[in-house]
């Protein structure tokens, strides 16, 4: 494909994807499945169709996105949100809150369904937290929102949760309205600056397996904005192979085991030798 530089830089523009995270051959492949979908067939017509019609760039968005998600994909993470979340509600003065928890992005809407499970398996009352989950796939959303899952998003051996809050159907297993109605799904871009525009800054902030597709001044951009989502005295959760990111910030990681998730404020730098 002649113009794959230039699709790549587009795709960068309007997500931040770093293509070679995905390799070039993906990009070509949605390229050319858009192609073919909108009856086009000279590279550089669609190439200008994608820059002048939102919906069309939204489609090949949508084409390069593969996901790739389960419940309690990172058990330990959910255990440890609901921890620091019981500290938070119980403690003294805390009679009224209410816990946010942001999920960006969250996909097909696994991990925003396991962050209700892990809370309400802890004990959390349902009034006493809201989960937002934001995913730039429309698609994804609208799949999220139906809360209908197949056999592929339940993996491992401890699917006593499935029991609990799933029911089983024609379709696949159905989540249940005491989870699906705790959390609010919208379609948005990370950086888009009017995103969450007017919102409270979020207690816990999951942002998972999505830095690592982005050069390193874009993952700067990224982690900016989610700090800028986050309260001061809140946690930000990455996947394993971002961590990095945020050691390299002074950001401190919160005390429990395979939680990847830190503290939003960096700590103090080490004082200077006398």
């Amino acid at each position: 494909m002649m113009l794959i530089d230039d699709f790549s830089a587009l795709l960068k523009r309007r997500m931040g994807l770093d293509s070679g995270s995905i390799g070039r051959a993906a990009v070509e492949r949605a390229v050319r499945r858009r192609m073919g979908a909108a009856g086009v067939e000279d590279e550089r017509d669609y190439l200008l169709q994608a820059q002048a019609s939102p919906d069309e760039m939204q489609q090949l968005i949508e084409a390069v996105i593969v996901p790739e998600t389960w419940f309690f994909r990172y058990p330990e993470s959910q255990a440890a949100m609901a921890a620091l979340a019981r500290e938070r509600l119980y403690a003294a003065g805390a009679e009224n809150r209410v816990l946010r928890v942001l999920s960006l992005p969250c996909s097909s809407g696994e991990e925003p369904y396991s962050i209700v499970m892990a809370l309400l398996d802890a004990g959390v009352p349902a009034e006493r937290f809201q989960v937002d989950a934001v995913d730039i796939s429309q698609r994804m959303i609208e799949f999220a929102q139906r809360a209908v899952y197949g056999r592929n998003s339940f993996r491992g051996d401890g699917l006593a949760y499935r029991d609990r809050y799933f029911t089983e159907t024609a379709d696949g297993h159905r989540l249940a309205a005491q989870v699906a109605d705790r959390v609010r799904f919208r379609a948005g871009n990370l950086f888009d600056a009017g995103l969450l525009a007017g919102a409270a800054p979020y207690d816990f902030v999951f942002c998972r397996n999505l830095l690592i597709y982005f050069d390193a001044a874009t993952q700067e951009r990224a982690v900016q904005v989610l700090l800028r989502f986050t309260r001061d005295d809140g946690a930000l959760f990455v996947g394993p192979a971002e961590t990095s990111l945020l050691t390299a910030r002074r950001l401190p990681a919160v005390p429990l085991a395979r939680s990847f998730a830190f503290q939003a404020r960096p700590s103090a730098p080490p004082a200077a030798a006398p």
